[in-house]
């Protein structure tokens, strides 16, 4: 009876083991700095520049925080927010008029339609991207909302700083997007606990 009973424990154990979340202390990161190679042009002159890790070993759950964008004095604050896939984001109405947040960028386009001061409606973002919001009713209230692949993401410093923590050990795709900018790549493999730095130089062409 032991004879089979040992085995059963053993197994629970692989179960429950790889049910476990990965151990602070294996965790890694990505620390660097984006520098633009064009002369007389600043990166903190071109917006926002995201850094992040993309393809299939950057696939994990949306993070539970759920962030706001307010609608406050005819004008959407934050102007730019940075979410992971399947994050819902909640857009409040602090003004006292109506508003009618929505957005043409597929596949996360909606519309929220008409909502009074004190209600507040939210969005889901179930697709990676980038997605301009606008008010129907006010034409100069914008904002960008910048969706990641992964939760492994960082806004850059206005001096191209970056530091990405708590991403899982293995070989992962770290990309930077800014809209005004061709996309950088760069292949990056992590060992456990280990921080790696990584700086990257863009320019006109770069992929």
């Amino acid at each position: 009876m032991r004879a089979r009973i040992r085995p059963c424990l053993r197994l629970a154990a692989l179960l429950v083991c790889a049910a476990s979340p990965v151990r602070a202390d294996v965790l890694a990161s990505v620390a660097g700095r984006l520098s633009l190679a064009v002369e007389g042009v600043r990166l903190a002159d071109l917006g926002q520049t995201m850094v992040y890790l993309s393809g299939e070993s950057a696939a994990a759950a949306a993070p539970s925080k759920r962030p706001v964008i307010r609608q406050r004095n005819a004008w959407f604050s934050p102007d730019f927010l940075a979410i992971a896939v399947g994050q819902a984001v909640d857009m409040p109405n602090d003004d006292a008029i109506f508003h009618n947040v929505f957005s043409f960028s597929k596949p996360n386009d909606f519309d929220l339609g008409l909502y009074p001061a004190g209600e507040s409606r939210r969005v889901t973002f179930e697709h990676p991207g980038v997605v301009k919001i606008y008010c129907s009713i006010h034409e100069s209230m914008s904002a960008t909302i910048f969706v990641s692949p992964s939760p492994w993401f960082a806004v850059a410093r206005p001096t191209g700083d970056f530091l990405i923590e708590g991403i899982p050990p293995g070989h992962h795709t770290l990309k930077v997007w800014n809209e005004k900018l061709p996309a950088a790549s760069r292949e990056v493999v992590l060992r456990p606990g280990e921080q790696q730095r990584v700086d990257i130089a863009l320019e006109a062409g770069s992929r």
